[in-house]
């Protein structure tokens, strides 16, 4: 059956291709020549004419090239040309470039194949034979934030009013139409930001976190936004289908090349400090960085100066945090072959105490848990990680080897209590310690040879992971009913894993003219070994409980306390082979958009070996069809993007195995052999209308359903307020989201830009649960509806005083049929202003006061008015290399560390210690020496 199913996938794409190919050829196709242009000393473009000739010097055109700045050249104006369908038959050409004050210069070109869509030329380099001296000229014009050169976003760096100190997240942070996360990741009128480049290159190994906060703010002359060409494109010179959404930091002139660094120090009430330093080097040829950070501010938790600091982002409880990196890059004969480093050791320290409340929703009367903990954790880690790229003009190979390592240790205890609506069930008392390591080795190849007009791919990698954990727990167990006697277990886990995966692949990329067809095939293999031996350290006679996390010294002792019921081995073995026919960059003339379709066949083989109180051995075969299609459309005023994807998966096949884990005894787990293949579907549209006076109009929306997805269904003994946890397959879990945003400038000198962004959310969410007793699990169904507005008036006066006005807001409706719910009509909204002002003596005062409120919660606590203030007065010496900063975080001393979940499952209150408020006095001092000119 298999073998016919691929039969008829191999048959239809032979059909499409035969369809497509056929009217591609019916018709005589003329052929453009196309380069660049540039001076030989400075690289800038040069606006040459240009002269199209045959091989026998017979003129066939004349033009003069224009200025341009390509994306994905590292910064350059080039002079770019174009002969449109210039030329008809194969054969040799010559390009004649003339421009006064520089030599006359000709280049060969050839037509090798009548596929080929045009002509690419080698890059013209003309000389200079007299240079004129020009009269320096000084343009004041009003600062435009940002503007639209094509299909890039440019944003100003010089049009922002910044505190003192700020890094580059600051920055991003305020550029219209851009929202970073508190993770991390950065969204541009909707869309992800793959990666962040900083002057067209990844920075410290492509880590964005380092350059977001360790990158000074005033390093930056502008920020660019653009769909940056791949290694695939850039070799043959049209769209191939790999390009990413990039975010290029460019530096101002005085720190592109030469030194630059700053080291900063601070101390504050409540025992707060701070010490940071950054250095780099920039060059044509090299750069060389290096950073450290030390602090007990919860990592990147800072005086938060714009509004976007709400109450419950105050993180889970007091870290210490010590870092530090270095990284090294070396370019090889052009900016596009280099060799990197990027080596980090990190090391956190953690106190956390946490009080959680949960509701759990069952059939017939909620549960309820009362949970409180406290953990002291420690963690390093070091992370070397080590590129090669070599991009030639038929040849392109890009390698990486990263490796790491990880070790944990730390210990805690938990005082809990289960209980019904009525009554406590019972009480557990438990004490913890545990150490665990994380090794990861990855290696990874890609290679591209261009073959006249086709490309040949080929890759591989590998990835190998060892991780140890050993872990104490001493847990005493009373059931207030039922007569049960108490629980008293001091377990001992050792938990070894290892994971190897080898995977490699082959592709041939046909291009007929402005169309790509692409076949490719990869193999992936997959080992898992993992072992979960329990050890029941409470059965050895005499054993002192209060040593809990002590081991006895004879081997055969340990041996003797192997809980064999609870203790497990497993092995699992994955062949994967996919075979892929990729096609796109046909120009859909309807929608003047372009296409991208895969349809690929993924053939998934899994064997499963499992050693407990029994022996299991299952495997699992399946075809998956997992198509996806990409339309887009980019130019300077409209841009759009809709994609369709599926994608599909075997569950967790430890999940599958017939198994019983009561190790802990009011959380029973059950294996379920009956789980389904899992099927995820999304689909995903955006668009960007861009006009006048900065005006950017954005709507995006997704959807995500899963079919048959697990979840853990739960039976509730109402008696002992015990629980038993076994996983299912699920249908009817999806959401979507929509969302619009729109931003202009209002007055004609863009000084005041206004922005709103509207989006709605809708979370459809299924989860099992029953009573003990109960004939079957029942449905639980929750929906959730989330409205959001956010709405922000940017005046900025000049550099001296800019005021921004920011209120927003989110009303969750939550309901569900379940027996018992209660529908939640809630609303948590927000209103402030931000102000940055120069004061006399030359001092910056950078404030924020922000009212956060919540309404309409069931439990009053819950129904609470934060007022957030925080305050930054700054003020620069010796030319400004030194600057003396004043920090005020929450100075009214209202910032919440209380956050609420609901989902299908039940509803849950958590409480952390966090930083308290404090007042920190800082000094930073900031260096930039630029090479002698010669």
């Amino acid at each position: 059956m298999r073998e016919i199913c691929i039969k008829k996938y191999v048959s239809c794409i032979y059909v499409a291709l035969l369809l497509f190919a056929l009217p591609i050829q019916a018709s005589d196709y003329k052929h453009s020549v196309e380069g660049s242009v540039v001076d030989n000393i400075t690289g800038m473009g040069v606006t040459a004419k240009i002269t199209l000739m045959t091989a026998d010097s017979v003129v066939i055109d004349t033009i003069t090239a224009d200025i341009e700045e390509m994306p994905y050249d590292i910064g350059y104006h080039k002079a770019y040309y174009e002969f449109k369908d210039a030329v008809t038959a194969k054969g040799k050409y010559i390009i004649k470039a003339e421009k006064e004050g520089y030599d006359v210069c000709y280049m060969n070109c050839e037509l090798r194949s009548t596929r080929q869509d045009y002509i690419k030329v080698k890059e013209i380099r003309m000389t200079k034979i007299v240079e004129h001296e020009l009269k320096e000229v000084t343009v004041v014009a009003s600062k435009v934030k940002m503007v639209m050169k094509g299909d890039t976003i440019v944003y100003n760096a010089n049009a922002f009013n910044l505190a003192e100190g700020n890094m580059l997240d600051a920055l991003i942070a305020r550029l219209p139409g851009a929202k970073l996360e508190k993770d991390g990741r950065i969204y541009v009128n909707g869309r992800f930001i793959q990666s962040l480049l900083v002057n067209g290159q990844e920075f410290f190994a492509g880590n964005p976190k380092q350059a977001l906060e360790n990158l000074p703010a005033y390093t930056v002359n502008n920020i660019k936004v653009y769909n940056k060409a791949g290694t695939k494109s850039r070799l043959m010179q049209r769209n191939m289908g790999d390009n990413t959404y990039v975010m290029d930091v460019r530096l101002k002139r005085q720190y592109a090349t030469g030194y630059m660094g700053d080291l900063e120090a601070g101390g504050g009430t409540q025992k707060r400090y701070k010490l940071r330093g950054f250095g780099m080097k920039f060059s044509d040829k090299e750069r060389m960085g290096a950073f450290f950070n030390i602090n007990n501010l919860n990592d990147n938790q800072r005086a938060e100066l714009t509004g976007e600091w709400e109450p419950q982002d105050v993180g889970n409880g007091l870290l210490t945090v010590k870092n530090a990196g270095v990284s090294y890059v070396r370019f090889l004969n052009n900016e596009r072959s280099w060799v990197s480093t990027g080596n980090t050791w990190q090391h956190i320290g953690t106190d956390n105490e946490s009080i959680t409340h949960t509701q759990t929703y069952l059939p017939e009367g909620n549960s309820f848990l009362h949970n409180h903990s406290k953990q002291l954790n420690s963690s390093d880690k070091w992370e070397s990680i080590n590129r090669l790229s070599i991009d030639k003009t038929n040849y392109s190979t890009s390698n990486s080897l990263s490796i790491s390592y990880l070790r944990n240790n730390g210990f805690g205890s938990t005082n809990s209590a289960t209980a019904n609506e009525t009554t406590k069930l019972n009480t557990l008392l438990s004490r913890n310690s545990f150490e665990s390591s994380d090794f990861n080795f990855d290696f990874s190849t890609g290679n591209y040879v261009k073959y006249i007009t086709d490309l040949i791919r080929g890759d591989f990698s590998l990835s190998y992971n060892r991780n140890k954990q050993k872990q104490f727990m001493l847990n005493n167990v009373q059931y207030m009913q039922g007569g049960q006697p108490n629980d008293l277990r001091n377990n001992y886990f050792d938990m070894p894993n290892q994971k190897l995966k080898l995977s490699a692949g082959v592709g041939y990329d046909i291009n007929i003219r402005k169309t790509t067809f692409a076949p490719s095939y990869s193999y992936t293999y997959t080992y898992n070994k993992a072992s979960n031996l329990l050890y029941r350290l409470d059965w050895i006679a005499g054993r002192d409980i209060n040593q809990f996390n002590v081991l006895p010294s004879a081997s055969n002792v340990l041996l003797s306390a192997l809980d064999n019921n609870n203790s497990y081995r497993f092995n699992e073995y994955r062949n994967e082979h996919r075979f892929n026919f990729k096609y796109f960059n046909r120009k859909i003339k309807v929608l003047n958009s372009f296409v991208s379709l895969n349809l690929p066949l993924r053939l998934l083989n899994a064997d499963f070996y499992y050693y407990g109180i029994s022996e299991q051995r299952f495997s699992r075969r399946k075809l998956f069809f997992e198509p996806n299609i990409e339309l887009y459309h980019w130019d300077e005023n409209v841009s759009w993007v809709f994609t369709a994807r599926m994608k599909s998966d075997f569950p967790t096949l430890l999940a599958t195995a017939d198994y019983r884990n009561d190790s802990d005894p009011l959380n029973i787990r059950l294996g379920n052999k009956d789980l389904r293949n899992l099927h995820h579907y999304d689909v995903e549209a955006n668009v960007t209308l861009n006009g006048e006076n900065e005006q950017t109009i954005s709507l995006s929306a997704n959807y995500h359903r899963t079919d048959n997805q697990v979840a853990y269904a739960l039976i509730f003994d109402k008696t002992t307020g015990a629980s038993i946890i076994y996983p299912t397959s699920v249908n009817g879990n999806w959401n979507t989201k929509f969302e619009v945003e729109f931003k202009r400038a209002l007055d004609k000198a863009n000084k005041i830009l206004f922005s709103n962004n509207f989006s709605t959310n809708y979370n459809h969410s299924v989860d099992m649960a029953s009573i003990a007793g109960s004939a079957e699990s029942q449905r639980s169904i929750v929906n959730n509806w989330e409205f959001g507005d956010e709405l922000k008036v940017n005046y900025r006066l000049n550099d001296n005083y800019e005021f921004t006005f920011h209120t927003g807001g989110k009303y969750y409706l939550i309901n569900s049929e379940r027996v018992g719910f209660e529908k939640i009509k809630a609303s948590d909204y927000n209103i402030g202003l931000n102000a940055q002002i120069v004061l006399p003596w030359e001092l910056q005062l950078t404030t924020d006061m922000t009212m956060f409120a919540r309404r309409g919660y069931q439990q009053t606590e819950m129904n609470t008015t934060d007022w957030i203030w925080n305050v930054q007065l700054a003020r620069t010496f010796l030319k400004g290399h030194l600057t003396a900063k004043l920090q005020g975080f929450d100075l009214l001393q209202q910032l919440s560390n209380t956050r609420y979940v609901i989902n299908s499952q039940g509803r849950t209150e958590s409480w952390n210690n966090s930083i308290p408020r404090y007042v920190m006095l800082s000094l930073a001092w900031k260096f930039n020496i630029n090479p002698k000119k010669k």
